[in-house]
């Protein structure tokens, strides 16, 4: 299991744009965290320190009201893409975290 991070820190925010572009929203935000470790037996038998660096992973949205009950949205997850380590497996095997995606939804309210 890997250590746990000393410092974590998520900050997001949203804008909605003034005037004639009042019916968009933006907003961003990061994941960042500290460095973490963990020790794991390689295919010698031995066992191996895994260290990962402190890392961020920076994320984008943006949503149009199209009416009052209708919006659209559009997120972009680890838009650079970072490599970094998410969990082990049932297996015991490290896992990379999630890669860049884009993500688009439709939300009618009643």
């Amino acid at each position: 299991m890997f250590s746990t991070p000393l410092n974590a820190k998520s900050p997001f925010t949203t804008y909605r744009l003034p005037g004639a572009f009042n019916k968009l929203t933006i907003g961003g935000g990061v994941n960042w965290q500290d460095s973490i470790y963990t020790y794991a037996v390689n295919p010698a038998g031995n066992s191996e320190k895994i260290q990962q660096d402190a890392y961020a992973l920076v994320n984008l949205m943006a949503r149009y009201e199209f009416t009052e009950n209708l919006s659209g949205q559009v997120n972009a997850n680890n838009v650079t893409d970072e490599k970094y380590f998410d969990i082990f497996d049932a297996y015991g095997a490290l896992t990379y975290g999630a890669p860049r995606s884009i993500t688009a939804s439709a939300k009618y309210r009643f």
